[in-house]
């Protein structure tokens, strides 16, 4: 339940000054390749992330291959979107962090997450061309996915410094299938007031951006779901309870499994504002957009990049053969650095 009280000025104060101490325009002050990649993707004003499960009686490994080699290539054709990421998971690890009294951190068998898609948009332009996008006559065969795939799902909004990814020196800027380092998606649930909840959080994370262990950590803090919202933008609405949804996700890349077990000191009184923590394994994270522009795999599919960056095919990645066979949408369209995830 989120609380409805705010944080005194000075303490806002307080919290935003650590933050600005290590963000300059939206860049962090860390390596050169990291003030790369932080501040292209911080570009994008407005984040959407979906978290969903299947349908039970749907084999698990024909649902992963159908969202990332059927879904999600169509979805990365529709105009507007900046950044897209699709993740798929493992069930939750309950001793990822060393425990904290009063925060819990196991999670029921038959409520694990099982895939997040993070799409963002630069502004709300950009947002409603993606909502105009494909035409109406084309939008149910992607919207049919939904029905044919999801079992729940809710979707939810971070706008601007809710959005922000605060350190990536992983070097890789769109990585493609099974993760090359420890890569966990972390979901909170909030305890007590939200702004003190965010404001936890967010200098938890700008404390992460000094340890050298911490790959990447990107933090979104969500609205609350507007579902009326989806009903009328033409989604079918299969969301969660409300006691089951999250208030806030990091992704979070580290060194080594070991790394983050001692992450949750950097807040000692987490436990004030968090009531759970779900860490997330990522079996495989593909990005199909990135600055602006699909990538390979948003183009051909993740089988294709896959096959073309096995064995090192990378004439069928040149631009005449791209836009020979996509039109204009592929003018531009690299590897991005890909055969290296």
């Amino acid at each position: 339940m989120r609380g409805t009280g705010g944080w005194s000025c000075e303490v806002w104060a307080r919290v935003w000054a650590k933050i600005w101490a290590k963000i300059w325009g939206g860049v962090l002050t860390t390596t050169s390749v990291s003030n790369d990649l932080v501040s292209i993707e911080n570009a994008a004003g407005i984040c959407r992330v979906t978290c969903g499960w299947k349908k039970k009686d749907l084999p698990l490994d024909v649902v992963r291959r159908y969202w990332r080699d059927v879904h999600s290539p169509s979805i990365a054709r529709r105009d507007g979107i900046y950044d897209y990421r699709h993740f798929q998971f493992d069930p939750v690890v309950s001793d990822l962090f060393a425990p904290v009294s009063g925060i819990t951190f196991a999670c029921p068998a038959d409520e694990h997450l099982m895939w997040t898609s993070d799409v963002r948009y630069r502004d709300d332009a950009a947002l409603a061309l993606f909502g105009q996008s494909p035409p109406r006559d084309v939008l149910p065969g992607i919207l049919g996915d939904i029905d044919l795939i999801v079992d729940q799902s809710t979707t939810y909004k971070a706008l601007g410094l809710n959005a922000r990814t605060f350190k990536d020196a992983t070097g890789i800027a769109t990585p493609q299938g099974t993760p090359a380092q420890p890569t966990y998606q972390i979901f909170f649930r909030q305890k007590g007031d939200e702004a003190a909840f965010f404001a936890a959080l967010t200098a938890m994370v700008v404390a992460w951006t000094d340890d050298p262990a911490v790959r990447r950590a990107r933090l979104s803090l969500f609205e609350v779901p507007d579902m009326e919202a989806e009903r009328k933008a033409g989604y079918p609405v299969k969301t969660h309870p409300v006691e089951r949804q999250y208030q806030a996700w990091i992704d979070l890349v580290v060194a080594t499994p070991a790394a983050a077990r001692d992450l949750l000191t950097a807040a000692p009184d987490l436990a004030a504002h968090v009531d759970t923590i779900h860490a997330y394994p990522t079996t495989t994270l593909c990005t199909f957009n990135y600055a602006g522009k699909p990538t390979l795999a948003g183009l051909r599919g993740f089988p294709a990049w896959h096959a073309m960056t096995g064995l090192r095919g990378y004439h069928q990645a040149q631009p005449e053969i791209l836009e020979w066979m996509y039109g204009d949408i592929a003018s531009g369209v690299t590897l991005h650095g890909e055969d290296a995830a």
